[in-house]
């Protein structure tokens, strides 16, 4: 018999520690998934924002997985990297994850003398997509509270369950949200219908003091009034519809100068009447200075009446973007428009017509003659960017050269870049 070959041994280069853990965090660093960089993308905080970076979490996962299997020295490393960011996408693998984290935690883990891996992760994404039939809810919801009892620094939490049929029982999970209150930063709830009850949310919402931004696009505030004591520290506020009622604060209402307002930028649906938000904005809106419109399923009526409420009752917005689902939806002639200085807007709908875009850039024509403030109009999905580039790239040239020439407007893609460098790259 032939003797097998012996296996080459790889010699790893001889680098100090830190210099490995710099290396690989450059090799598995996502920009804006963290504390602070999410704060810059905080307004998408959603559906928009994760599907541009789920997609990049999971890659750099695929990695990490690879570095702590490399020998023992990595794995004391990298390990800190892998527990960093958490993305749950099965609910199989809830269970094992949760006996890791809770084994390491009573100092009982595979590698003797490691720390709580727990310890590590500032970041938990739940986007469970199994089938509902095989997919015991009751069960997934206590091991996903659990796991989060297992992570004391956490400060970004989203949550998005696909085809969940029923509801589910969540005071373990808004319990489990209190262990990690003094780090809390973010919180994206978007599943339904797994979305407490407004009561529920103010119960724990009151409880995290340093809550930076709360999304949560399916929640309904009819009968609850909105605490505005969490003002103090939210930034960035995403709701179903505004707020039927508020909770003035006794601090407000006694002197206002003595509660400080955190609060900058606000989602809002178009979809419901506008009278809505009408009480919320009359009393923060002095202090919003970046407003969403999301107007997916909105007419050009409905999305003029929000921008002439942000118009009213914004005075120092500077900052707006227009979700739609098609860009004929958009149609500034007889609009009341906001003094902003930077515009940004995508469509759901990612190869539209080369007359939508010729009516498109009319109507970005119209909103620059109407606000002489504006100094940034950015196109923000990247499919969009691609049909106007490579499909209709005549009709940009066009638009440059003719409602746009002699302007010192700057017209960017998703990326920032110039769409008149681009232009010339095609």
């Amino acid at each position: 018999m032939v003797a097998r070959a012996k296996r080459a041994v790889t010699q790893l280069p001889s680098l100090p520690p830190e210099l490995w853990d710099r290396i690989f965090e450059l090799a598995t660093h996502v920009p804006y998934t963290l504390v602070p960089e999410i704060f810059e993308k905080s307004i998408f905080i959603g559906s928009i924002y994760n599907r541009e970076y789920h997609p990049k979490l999971r890659a750099a996962l695929v990695t990490k997985r690879y570095l702590v299997r490399v020998c023992r020295q990595w794995w004391h490393i990298a390990i800190r990297h892998l527990y960093r960011a958490i993305y749950i996408g099965r609910a199989r693998s809830l269970t094992s994850l949760c006996n890791t984290l809770e084994k390491y935690a009573a100092g009982k883990g595979t590698i003797a003398g490691a720390e709580p891996l727990g310890q590590w992760t500032q970041r938990l994404d739940i986007a469970i997509r199994d089938n509902p039939v095989r997919l015991d809810m009751d069960s997934s919801v206590q091991y996903c509270a659990n796991l989060i009892t297992c992570l004391p620094s956490l400060a970004i939490f989203s949550i998005r369950m696909l085809f969940v049929v029923a509801p589910a029982p969540l005071p373990a999970i808004l319990n489990a949200l209190r262990y990690s209150a003094s780090s809390f930063r973010v919180i994206d709830w978007t599943t339904v219908p797994m979305t407490p009850q407004p009561c529920e949310f103010v119960e724990l919402v009151r409880s995290l003091p340093r809550l930076h931004t709360f999304h949560c696009a399916h929640l309904r505030w009819d009968s609850e009034k909105f605490p505005t004591s969490i003002l103090s520290s939210l930034n960035t506020l995403a709701l179903n519809r505004g707020p039927a009622g508020l909770e003035k604060n006794h601090l407000i209402e006694s002197d206002p100068e003595q509660m400080h307002i955190n609060l900058r930028k606000v989602v809002l649906d178009s979809l419901w009447s506008v009278d809505v938000w009408e009480e919320f904005m009359s009393s923060y809106g002095t202090f919003i200075t970046s407003v969403q419109i999301l107007a997916f399923r909105s007419t050009a009526l409905q999305l003029n009446n929000y921008l002439d409420m942000v118009n009213r009752l914004c005075p120092h917005v500077l900052q707006m973007t227009i979700l739609v689902g098609v860009f004929s939806c958009m149609s500034f002639v007889d609009s009341i428009l906001p003094p902003v200085e930077y515009l940004g807007f995508m469509s759901q709908i990612f190869q539209e017509t080369r007359t939508a875009y010729r009516r498109l850039f009319s109507n970005l024509a119209i909103f620059k003659k109407k606000v002489p403030t504006l100094r940034v109009i950015q196109f923000l999905d990247w499919h969009n960017v691609q049909c106007l580039l490579t499909q209709h790239s005549q009709v940009v040239l066009h638009a440059l050269e003719h409602e746009f020439a002699g302007s010192d407007l700057r017209i960017v893609d998703h990326e920032g870049n110039l769409l008149s460098e681009r232009l010339v790259m095609v």
